[in-house]
């Protein structure tokens, strides 16, 4: 790993990247730039070419995994009344799961 590599943050809370930085994420202007926050640390990342993942889902999987193969018996199916009072509910509720989200989101 190479040596850090700094910019400085403005009042407005800009920066700008640094030439090496550009080139290892193949960044040109106009395109976007991805941030991956993973406890205390911050990845930038180019969003064309990795698909964020979230870091919580591969262990939670892996629990899961286990437990099933430890208990099967706590399968079960999905109740059907359930499923058609989640139907009922939602038929008229249209969602575009590709759109924007605007304002602040907290995670």
């Amino acid at each position: 790993m190479g040596g850090i590599i700094t910019s400085r943050i403005t009042e407005r809370s800009q920066t700008t990247l640094p030439p090496a930085v550009r080139k290892v994420l193949g960044l040109l202007p106009g395109d976007a730039l991805g941030y991956v926050i993973e406890g205390s640390a911050v990845h930038l990342v180019n969003p064309s070419e990795a698909a964020h993942t979230d870091p919580a889902l591969e262990p939670f999987l892996l629990l899961l995994k286990q437990d099933i193969t430890a208990r099967p018996e706590r399968l079960a199916g999905f109740p059907a009344e359930l499923l058609a009072r989640i139907q009922a509910l939602t038929d008229h509720v249209k969602a575009d799961h590709d759109a924007a989200i605007n304002g602040v989101v907290a995670l």
